[in-house]
């Protein structure tokens, strides 16, 4: 499902106003941080489908810290980086998060095994990047 910005997110109740929370924001970060050093070991194995998923993880609690720190409530992930792409700018982190977003639904919902042919150490690094700008906002 597809909206063109956050306000079709929020017309559809997919974001909503809440009390801004910047304690369940400091915990989003750290859940960001484990996902990410997950990611690594994965990485490590050479698990690479497995290394998406807590990858995404990583991505995906980074990007909602911010929400939290907004006073944002989600319930779609899709909106999570629309609501953080028109409020930040920060394009480059959420064009990997896009990227390892889509990733992530064809390993978890594929029937078979989905080859992954990027390079995760990438990607690992721009969230790595990614949680040090959030870190300065937050």
């Amino acid at each position: 499902m597809k909206f063109l910005n956050t306000e079709d997110c929020f017309e559809k109740g997919l974001l909503k106003k809440d009390i801004p929370n910047e304690d369940l924001a400091k915990k989003s970060l750290k859940q960001a941080n484990f996902f990410l050093k997950e990611t690594e070991d994965l990485i490590e194995l050479n698990k690479k489908q497995i290394a998406v998923i807590s990858l995404y993880n990583a991505f995906f609690h980074v990007s909602r810290s911010l929400l939290f720190k907004d006073g944002i409530k989600e319930r779609s992930h899709y909106c999570i980086a629309r609501y953080v792409d028109e409020n930040y700018k920060l394009e480059k982190y959420l064009n990997a998060y896009e990227t390892i977003m889509s990733i992530r639904h064809n390993v978890q919902y594929a029937t078979e095994e989905v080859e992954i042919d990027i390079d995760l150490t990438e990607f690992f690094n721009i969230c790595v990047e990614f949680i040090k700008e959030v870190e300065k906002l937050l």
